[in-house]
């Protein structure tokens, strides 16, 4: 089913010549013109339907950067004994960037995160399953800190 190029309807379609120009129109707008062409009708075989092929489901896993990468990257850049200015340099980072990751003013990104692991020895991201409550590589249950919507609802109705 197409729609009425005329009045917008849901039909089986018929080209018509009305006033010089060639349309999709359904049979009741048709009249107004010359028909064209009808369609051809569609014939069809009986033919058994197969089940749909059901792929395995990929499992989706989020990656995070730890909420306490500032004091990792500074503890184990200390250990190296590098400044931060030798570090960023090994990095290919600038110096400004380097001293805000580690002040905790400017989160890296996974690509950075995951050069940083690299460099330092350090795990910088963790990976959660598609639920979200736990993660991949520790297994072990997080619960989101601070102040939910819920929270919110609850003590609302308190009040």
């Amino acid at each position: 089913m197409s729609t009425c190029e005329m009045c917008g309807r849901e039909a089986s379609l018929v080209k018509a010549k009305i006033e010089g120009t060639e349309l999709e129109l359904c049979p009741n707008c048709a009249k107004f013109g010359e028909v064209i062409a009808r369609p051809a009708p569609i014939y069809t075989k009986n033919i058994p339907h197969s089940r749909p092929v059901q792929r395995p489901r990929r499992k989706e896993v989020l990656q995070i950067v730890v909420d306490d990468y500032a004091d990792r990257i500074r503890t184990a850049r200390n250990k190296l004994g590098l400044t931060q200015e030798e570090f960023s340099k090994r990095l290919n980072e600038r110096a400004s960037i380097m001293q805000k990751m580690e002040a905790g003013q400017f989160k890296p990104s996974i690509d950075t995160a995951r050069k940083l692991e690299k460099l330092l020895k350090v795990r910088l991201v963790e990976q959660y399953d598609e639920k979200g409550d736990m993660p991949v590589a520790s297994g072990h249950q997080s619960k989101s800190e601070g102040f939910t919507m819920g929270d919110f609802i609850k003590d609302k109705r308190k009040k």
